[in-house]
């Protein structure tokens, strides 16, 4: 005969059930009193150091940027800065379903730095076959340098999802041969 199982009664259920709804009520009352806390302190966190660090860009200022005014700043006319030390700078924004320049032509075995931005809401730039994969926060500058040794055309997408049109958000770095 098989062993019988013992039920609990309805009073020492009731007395676990209260347990668990207390556990929901507070884990509710912490959830409500963290959403407003940051509504009051705003959800970007701030940052005291108004002197230094962040990148040198003219227009941005401790990392942050204007994202719905880009002038002033490299940002208003993205592409590639062939810099005097011989290196290279990448100023990409992108946007609703784009990249800004669609296409990217860099030379092959020189050091590129990267400075992204978003114009409207969370990107991603991955470059397929490299190990290049960052977060384009709106109002922030994501930086990176690389370099690229082969020449060829290397795809981008945003891995980020960003809304209906996330799946056409391609993008194209050229590597070039280096010049003779």
């Amino acid at each position: 005969m098989a062993p019988r199982i013992q039920r609990l009664d309805h009073h020492t259920m009731e007395k676990y059930e209260n347990i668990w709804f207390g556990i929901a009520v507070v884990m509710s009352v912490l959830l409500a009193v963290a959403v407003f806390a940051s509504f009051l302190s705003g959800t970007i966190p701030r940052i005291e150091d108004e002197g230094g660090g962040g990148h040198h860009l003219e227009g941005v200022k401790n990392g942050r940027i204007n994202s719905r005014n880009f002038a002033g700043t490299p940002f208003a006319t993205p592409g590639l800065v062939d810099n005097k030390d011989g290196t290279y700078s990448a100023f990409v924004v992108a946007r609703a379903f784009a990249f800004d320049p669609p296409v990217l032509k860099v030379p092959a075995g020189k050091p590129v730095t990267f400075y992204l931005t978003s114009a409207d809401v969370l990107h991603g730039y991955y470059v397929e076959k490299t190990n290049v994969n960052a977060t384009v926060v709106p109002g922030q500058v994501a930086s990176f340098t690389t370099t690229f040794r082969s020449p060829g055309p290397l795809n981008i997408v945003c891995d980020e999802y960003c809304g209906v049109g996330h799946h056409n958000m391609l993008n194209k770095i050229i590597v070039e041969a280096p010049q003779p």
